[in-house]
């Protein structure tokens, strides 16, 4: 992708130089080691799309890597033909022409690409590819062994920053549930105030691990519209099913009142800690998700409450874009984080990003996140297109002299690094 206005080379060459600060990433090791060239094609989010062009049966015989290329060529080219066009199939096509040199995907560049397989479980050669993407700083929603957070010895990945992830510990249904959550720290939980303090007390003990952020991504099963119950509400269910480790709060409505409670407890915990809290809004990983419950403007009620708690809203909220840019604009705890969005769909952070100059204080923007697990070669093409979008998105807003070039400049670097070095504090 290109702009088309006359700074663009100029803008582009700028945030190609441009440190990141990889605001998302899942990468709990290095890697990955491919062991088939149509893993390479289809890994990552783009076989979600292939799987939304053809049928569950084709993506699962595509990723039979016992069948042989020819016999499996057949339906990833009628794939291909449907969605070569997406921003998943965008980083696809990076990666192929980076790290294989394929400019078109083909049989014959499967069987060149066979002896060319990448492996990136090589700790300087996974850093490499941090090197020539420039990312400087990663933030990792990981779920690690928390035992081994608490005692130091959890390896992370090179450059990466721990998120705390906290769906487990205020969706638990069950005696088991709550007793799994504390298990890190060796003891038995007997009432709802012991799990708070147990769950208070590994919050703090990641933080002192080196923990950034917190980071919630609830919406893939529960609606965002948090409600504001009452202690007793919660405390009824938390000792319904305590008093009997053989009972299980109803999921949805049986559960809510003990969820929505406990996620609030942790806003109070993740303001006296002074850690921001990530919130996954917009559009979900996979196919057939139900996204109306993942709109941020659910969130408002919550973010009116808890003014002292800095808010990381994710995805551009895709595709509710005007909805992000509202809560932006009107609410001081909250940033508006572009993570995924850019390969999710790239014209809309075009958009977006040209809306949100013109609409929101610029300083509450992060530009990029990766959302790859490993993968540091598609969180490579990752980063080449937030480069892109950011640039065609500036660039056309010093054209229609709107900002200045210089000030264009300043913006894409405050947007690939220096807004999340300071909001999530990384002293980079």
């Amino acid at each position: 992708m290109r702009g088309t206005a006359k700074c663009y080379d100029e803008l582009r060459a700028f945030c190609e130089v441009t440190s990141i600060v990889d605001c998302h990433d899942h990468s709990t090791t290095c890697g990955p080691t491919y062991e088939d060239p149509i893993q390479v094609v289809i890994s990552g989010y783009f076989a979600s799309d292939v799987q939304s062009a053809s049928s569950d049966a084709d993506i699962a015989l595509l990723q039979d890597k016992e069948k042989s290329l020819e016999e499996r060529w057949p339906i990833l080219e009628r794939a291909w033909k449907r969605t070569c066009h997406t921003g998943y199939a965008q980083v696809t096509r990076r990666v192929l022409k980076k790290f294989y040199d394929e400019d078109e995907l083909t049989l014959d560049a499967l069987h060149r690409m066979q002896d060319k397989l990448l492996d990136l479980t090589d700790a300087e050669r996974f850093e490499s590819i941090l090197d020539e993407a420039k990312i400087v700083g990663r933030l990792g929603d990981i779920w690690p062994d928390v035992k081994k957070v608490l005692d130091g010895t959890w390896e992370m990945t090179p450059r990466a920053y721990l998120a705390i992830s906290l769906p487990a510990y205020h969706s638990i249904r069950s005696y088991d549930d709550v007793q799994g959550r504390a298990a890190p720290l060796g003891r038995r939980i007997t009432s709802l105030d012991e799990y708070l303090v147990a769950c208070r007390e590994i919050f703090e003990g990641q933080k002192a691990y080196g923990a950034v952020t917190f980071k919630d991504q609830s919406a893939y099963t529960r609606s965002l519209a948090y409600g504001n119950p009452t202690r007793a509400e919660a405390e009824a269910v938390f000792n319904w099913f305590m008093e009997d480790p053989r009972r299980s709060a109803s999921y949805p409505d049986g559960v809510k009142p003990l969820d929505d409670f406990l996620f609030h407890c942790f806003m109070r915990i993740a303001r006296d800690m002074d850690l921001p809290v990530q919130i996954h809004t917009g559009h979900m990983a996979g196919i057939r998700n139900e996204i109306a419950k993942t709109n941020a403007t659910h969130l408002t009620s919550l973010i009116e409450l808890h003014r002292d708690v800095r808010f990381d809203i994710f995805h551009a909220n895709w595709p509710y874009g005007g909805d992000l840019l509202f809560l932006g604009k009107n609410y001081p705890n909250v940033a508006l984080d572009f993570c995924w969005a850019n390969i999710i769909d790239p014209v809309y952070c075009h958009s977006l990003f040209k809306q949100a100059l013109s609409s929101v204080p610029h300083g509450k923007i992060h530009g990029y996140g990766s959302d790859f697990g490993g993968s540091v070669d598609r969180a490579w093409a990752h980063a080449d297109i937030a480069r892109d979008n950011i640039a065609i998105a500036l660039s056309d807003m010093v054209e229609m002299d709107y900002v200045g070039l210089d000030e264009a400049k300043e913006v894409a670097s405050a947007w690939l690094f220096g807004n999340a070095n300071g909001f999530f504090r990384l002293g980079l």
